[in-house]
């Protein structure tokens, strides 16, 4: 099976939605409270069909609990910031050390312009609301950043960007064109964060 090289995880399978809040908060850490106490929402989109679905099992290392969101780390010691609707799982009861079985969508590029490295870090693209279970309005949200390509895998269609704060690999969307895209170009990515899909702690569901 094949292994993702930035979530220490395994695929197992491929999905139709992604949402938002920060991939990790890799990039633009800023945009963690643009909702507070409001969950991502899965958000179809034909443009992330090929999202992969990922599962691992990883140890807590922050809990971002305005934005229902988790940074989890693996076993290869990589990080994700993953958004976690409160009908997966309440991420105010989670503590950081907490290992967790997490089954989630990928993040998912969705453009990237070239641009000159000296401009804006990072900004929050577009956004709107959508209503989730049980009454919750919840905010999904493209997120900018400036980065450098620094690998381009036309097989799996995966590429990796060097922002601000780390090393992120993700999906491209079937819009992108990676014959544009070469190492080494500083690029204004706009993606979609990664989103929870089942979440248990010690096998039971975290509620």
């Amino acid at each position: 099976m094949q292994q993702r090289s930035s979530c220490f995880v395994r695929l197992v399978s491929t999905s139709i939605a992604m949402s938002a809040l920060l991939l990790g908060a890799p990039f633009a850490h800023a945009n963690d409270k643009a909702q507070s106490g409001a969950a991502t929402a899965v958000n179809a989109s034909p443009a992330i069909a090929d999202a992969a679905v990922v599962e691992a099992t990883a140890k807590i290392t922050h809990v971002f609990a305005d934005t229902n969101s988790v940074e989890i780390q693996g076993a290869r010691g990589d990080k994700e910031v993953i958004a976690v609707d409160p009908s997966i799982a309440d991420v105010k009861k989670l503590k950081v050390g907490d290992e967790l079985h997490i089954q989630y969508h990928g993040a998912v590029l969705m453009s990237a312009d070239k641009v000159d490295p000296k401009g804006v870090r990072s900004r929050v693209s577009a956004s709107q609301t959508s209503p989730a279970s049980e009454g919750v309005v919840v905010s999904t949200s493209g997120v900018q950043v400036v980065a450098v390509v620094q690998k381009i895998d036309p097989q799996t269609r995966e590429v990796t960007l060097a922002g601000p704060k780390r090393v992120v690999t993700m999906k491209v969307s079937p819009d992108v064109s990676l014959d544009k895209l070469k190492v080494g170009d500083s690029v204004l990515a706009t993606y979609m964060a990664a989103t929870a899909l089942d979440v248990t702690r010690n096998g039971e569901i975290v509620k």
